[in-house]
């Protein structure tokens, strides 16, 4: 398992990388060469602010486990195995984009997951300091709610060619819940988790055509207070962009996002892995 990880890993770098050279390639054959500029050729000026709004087709894979000081070590579950939660819901999605400065932007997104269902489940299973039994009623709830927050730093600005650094968060809230009708009896568990999930990587743009833009980012994040607290984060995207009339366009992107915090910590006493991936339709507004 470790090694299928780190694989997966190594992947995921080989193809950022890849991306980056080659979104750079014409631009270092143009010095190259030194090629004259395209003086004939004028390129649409990059938007100041632009709004993305639209629709997301995304796959999800969510992972709790919920240890107790009464019980021990709780249940690993899979919430679209175990509890059949949709793994694959649509949602709105927002995203925005300012550029405060010519070396500096402000990356924004914001989307939403509400999640439910009722199952008979197949095993024992323990959430924190309750204990749901095979073949138990339960009806499980997740909500998952996502905000971003980036800083893109330029550290090449050219007419069609971008490059930098990056650094941010995806704010995550989650709230879970499993419930069970027993006898009379209400047996109820949950957790609320409030966790900042940071991220370091390199974006890249190019513009294909003066009204046409490819652009991207990948990062990751590690941090491990000991053995017993360990935090991972990877994230990666690509869009392509076009706008068909002045200020309006449309566009679309694909985005796999991944997190996993294993110990004990104030945000959560237990596991958890969350990983959301999918392909966004939108339109936008840019100038």
């Amino acid at each position: 398992m470790k090694r299928s990880k780190q694989q997966g890993l190594n992947l995921s770098v080989i193809i950022l990388l890849s991306f980056a050279l080659w979104l750079l390639a014409p631009a270092v054959q143009a010095q190259e060469t030194q090629e004259a500029p395209e003086s004939t050729q004028t390129w649409r000026k990059k938007p100041g602010f632009s709004l993305r709004v639209g629709t997301y087709f995304s796959s999800l894979d969510t992972k709790l486990r919920l240890d107790s000081d009464l019980l021990g070590r709780g249940t690993e579950i899979d919430l679209e195995d175990t509890l059949q939660l949709d793994s694959s819901p649509t949602a709105f999605r927002g995203d925005a984009e300012i550029r405060a400065l010519s070396w500096l932007s402000l990356d924004l997104g914001f989307h939403t997951f509400n999640r439910s269902k009722t199952v008979v489940i197949d095993r024992d299973i323990q959430i924190g300091d309750t204990i749901f039994e095979l073949n138990q009623t339960v009806t499980g709830k997740l909500d998952t709610t996502y905000v971003r927050a980036n800083l893109k730093f330029f550290i090449v600005n050219k007419p069609r060619v971008e490059f930098g650094v990056w650094a941010g968060a995806n704010i995550l809230f989650l709230n879970f819940s499993l419930t069970a009708e027993e006898l009379g009896r209400t047996l109820s568990e949950g957790e609320d988790v409030w966790a900042p999930i940071p991220a370091l990587g390199i974006h890249a743009s190019y513009t294909l055509f003066p009204n046409l833009y490819i652009f991207g980012k990948g990062g990751y994040f590690y941090f491990g207070l000991s053995d017993n607290l360990k935090f991972r984060s990877w994230s990666f995207d690509i869009n392509v962009q076009y706008y068909f009339w002045k200020f309006l366009g449309a566009g679309v992107s694909y985005d796999f996002n991944k997190f996993q915090l294993d110990g004990e910590s104030d945000i959560l006493s237990g596991k958890a892995m969350n990983r959301y991936n999918g392909i966004q339709l939108y339109v936008l507004v840019g100038f």
